[in-house]
């Protein structure tokens, strides 16, 4: 028999599972470029044109800047609930763009309509699920869209390897069709509810989500208090304060590390990055679907047993074990020793585990920084600066790679992440198991601090 503890959790995990149907739409968008370009370039019936074979793979990470910005006024204003059916309605049209194509242009307008949605993803799945969930558990929830996302690239490439380019775009519509149907029944956040002075669906919802407890009392009552404090239309002043600057100055530095560790960057020239990074008797095919398998392995992991290791330290340890992995690869490959290429093999294996954790960790943070006054436009900030700088590492790849060689430009992103690491060392906090009105109390304490400080 299930305890009422277990049926609360069960009603979170169930809201988590229908909001990660979008993080799988995104993995589906994040993966197509690799399987794409291949066949484009093999389709007789499409006008191919090598001058466009990086702003197709660019295009999406570029218009999910935009998708990002849009996203945190659009749940201020909407709802969580509402911005993820708007979500996916524009999947679906995005993806019978992509599989009508007759030209560039209409191409890229659908890898722009894409990125705009799948942009979008982080900061309305990260903000709903970081609002509904206990903070006992909502590290784990945070995990879950990495771990979908990643089962999303893990799919459309194994598709690619069966299927023509068009009928792929078709079949990636049908989670977005899903999602729409699921998406009818998902309760809204009720602290977004709350914020709105709807109070009594809001407290009805909280309850609906986590119980009677102690704790859940003592959290609602803190947000009920905080509700009744006078509001403030937030001015442009708002947004140069520390509690929205500090966050801000920590994001982009995880976005750093998240978009030059390598692993995002595989995953757009998948069979191009590692026919070039490992010897030519493995074949690049097979290897793009390992790797995409080991970045959903390492998800999974993170995801059932993340809530057991501090995240500050499960980043530092996958941050700076990816970057000595990285380097071990490259000094490897670049003496080549005889009859040892396995080793290339097992070292790239190691390294894919340790930056898609990277990827998985940061993002978790996302949600967490921000106070409740700034959380649906500070998560879209941050997840537009970091799709920014994948969308920059994306369009650089190729030409550093036909320049400098595909070694050097993995040597450069390494040094990149380490030094970014070091940086993050005295600026990120532990979100660990702490309520979100404890996290932005925090920020409270250093104002009060700064200013004791400046009298003195």
């Amino acid at each position: 028999m299930l305890t009422t503890k277990r049926v609360y959790l069960i009603k979170q995990v169930v809201a988590t599972s229908v909001s990660g149907f979008l993080s799988l739409c995104g993995g589906l968008a994040f993966g197509f470029s690799a399987v794409l370009l291949p066949q484009l370039k093999a389709d007789e019936n499409y006008p191919y044109d090598e001058n466009y074979v990086s702003w197709i793979a660019a295009m999406t990470p570029l218009s999910m800047v935009l998708g990002c910005l849009c996203a945190g006024s659009i749940i201020d204003r909407v709802g969580r609930k509402m911005g993820h059916i708007i979500l996916a309605f524009f999947f679906v049209i995005s993806w019978t763009v992509q599989a009508f194509a007759s030209n560039n242009p209409i191409m890229l307008l659908g890898r722009f309509l894409t990125g705009l949605c799948s942009g979008a993803i982080r900061p309305i799945t990260l903000v709903y699920l970081g609002e509904i969930a206990d903070p006992k558990y909502r590290g784990l929830m945070l995990f879950s869209p990495s771990l979908t996302l990643s089962l999303g690239v893990v799919i459309n490439h194994a598709l690619g390897g069966f299927v023509f380019w068009r009928t792929n775009a078709l079949i990636c519509n049908a989670p977005s069709i899903i999602s729409i149907v699921l998406l009818l029944v998902l309760k809204e956040s009720p602290l977004w509810l709350i914020a709105k002075g709807k109070i009594d669906e809001g407290v009805k919802v909280f309850k609906w989500f986590r119980g009677d407890t102690d704790a859940a009392e003592k959290e609602l009552n803190l947000i009920l208090e905080k509700q009744k404090e006078k509001k403030v239309e937030l001015t442009v002043r708002d947004y140069f304060k520390i509690d929205f600057m500090k966050p801000l100055l920590i994001t982009f530095f995880l976005s750093v590390s998240m978009q030059f560790s390598g692993a995002n960057i595989i995953t757009f020239y998948a069979q191009d990055i590692l026919g070039q990074i490992i010897p030519n008797d493995y074949d690049p095919f097979i290897l793009m679907i390992v790797a995409d398998c080991i970045r959903f392995i390492a998800a999974s992991s993170i995801f059932f047993f993340g809530t057991r290791i501090p995240r500050k330290i499960a980043f530092f340890v996958s941050n700076f074990g990816a970057c000595t992995l990285l380097y071990c690869l490259l000094l490897f490959l670049y003496l080549n020793p005889p009859n040892l290429r396995w080793i290339s093999l097992v070292l790239l294996i190691a390294y894919m585990t340790f930056s898609s954790a990277i990827v998985t960790l940061s993002w978790s943070f996302v949600a967490e920084l921000y106070p409740s006054k700034f959380r649906g436009v500070g998560s879209g900030a941050s997840s537009a600066v970091s799709y920014f700088l994948l969308f920059i590492s994306v369009k650089i790849t190729p030409g550093i790679a036909s320049t400098l060689g595909v070694l050097a430009l993995f040597c450069i992103f390494a040094t990149i992440t380490v030094l970014n690491g070091v940086i993050l060392i005295f600026l990120l906090p532990e979100t660990h198991g702490r309520s979100l009105q404890d996290i932005e109390d925090g920020y409270k304490k250093n104002n009060v601090s700064n200013v004791e400080v400046s009298k003195l």
